[in-house]
């Protein structure tokens, strides 16, 4: 039960990370808020790996979070 709790936590930083990025899209960003935004998704997604041991699914959310970071 306590590792479905953290990939609840994961997943939900990864959302939270990718609505930040989305919801900011209007706003060009500058360089020092991309790397922000590509770092909290690194963050995120190495806790998906540490409370799925190794998911592969973790890596897909990585990427859709980094694309959602160059997009915004």
């Amino acid at each position: 039960m306590h590792r479905t709790r953290q990939v609840v936590v994961a997943l939900a930083a990864l959302v939270a990370v990718a609505g930040v990025a989305l919801t900011d899209a209007h706003n060009a960003p500058t360089c020092a808020q991309g790397n922000a935004c590509v770092s909290s998704c690194r963050a995120a997604h190495n806790q998906c790996r540490i409370a799925t041991k190794g998911s592969a699914s973790c890596d897909a959310q990585l990427q859709a979070c980094v694309q959602a970071c160059v997009k915004g």
